[in-house]
């Protein structure tokens, strides 16, 4: 159990450092073919808002997350208060962590900066080659800076 509870705490690090260093063949490797990725915003009396983005599969989510990342010059994701809850079949997941991502954007936009204070929820399968993330929500309660630091579409 502590050994499944430490490699869910890996897994959700590893996804804040493949992001940060762009390493797309580490954070592709993270997640399974069909996961499910929601992105939340909660910002004015802690009401969920739509989901500003979601997508299906894997392919999908690194294509967006990879878009995305070419407006920017920098990241910096910080996790914290890791919470892992193992299914009793010992097959499944459901893990989170608070997070504080600090985006940089680049060229003419490099003097502008977007920082999300949320919180990240998994839900997880292992798999023969280890724990994978399903279905990931990243849920904003608090946006400092401007999102226009983000390349528009």
């Amino acid at each position: 159990m502590t050994d499944d509870r430490q490699a869910h705490i890996d897994l959700m690090n590893s996804y804040a450092h493949a992001l940060d260093t762009r390493d797309w063949d580490l954070f592709v490797s993270l997640f399974t073919p069909d996961v499910h990725f929601m992105a939340r915003q909660y910002l004015e009396n802690a009401v969920p808002g739509p989901d500003f983005q979601s997508t299906r599969g894997r392919d999908d989510l690194v294509a967006f997350i990879r878009k995305t990342w070419d407006g920017l010059s920098a990241t910096h994701h910080m996790l914290s208060n890791h919470v892992v809850n193992l299914g009793e079949d010992g097959r499944s997941a459901t893990a989170s962590c608070y997070l504080r991502a600090h985006h940089v954007g680049n060229r003419e936009r490099s003097h502008l900066f977007e920082e999300s204070l949320g919180r990240f929820d998994f839900h997880t399968v292992r798999d023969p080659d280890g724990w994978k993330i399903r279905q990931m929500e990243e849920n904003i309660f608090v946006m400092l800076g401007t999102a226009e630091a983000f390349a528009p579409d």
